[in-house]
């Protein structure tokens, strides 16, 4: 019975993947990763790095969305949203 205690964490975080995988298949339609950090996906880290903090969840699935997409891209965003979750759960 424990172990569906983590299946909303699991569920949001596959939903996140997927869901970052299409819409960056619709944004992008070069076949390789510009070295540039986009606005968007920055957003959608930063806002779950900080909401990973207060519920895992939700931010598992932002951080998700932006893991999931396309090899190359996400990257750099993935990481800075990444950072400010563990700067954020040691500061609180």
């Amino acid at each position: 019975m424990t172990y569906f205690v983590y299946l909303p964490h699991l569920l949001l975080f596959t939903v996140g993947t997927l869901l970052g995988l299409q819409i960056s298949y619709r944004w992008h339609s070069e076949p390789f990763a510009l070295k540039k950090i986009e606005p968007i996906p920055l957003a959608l880290a930063i806002i779950g790095g900080v909401l990973t903090v207060f519920y895992v969840p939700l931010g598992l699935l932002f951080i998700g969305f932006v893991i999931g997409m396309r090899p190359g891209y996400g990257f750099y965003e993935s990481i800075i949203g990444i950072l400010l979750a563990v700067i954020l759960w040691v500061v609180i």
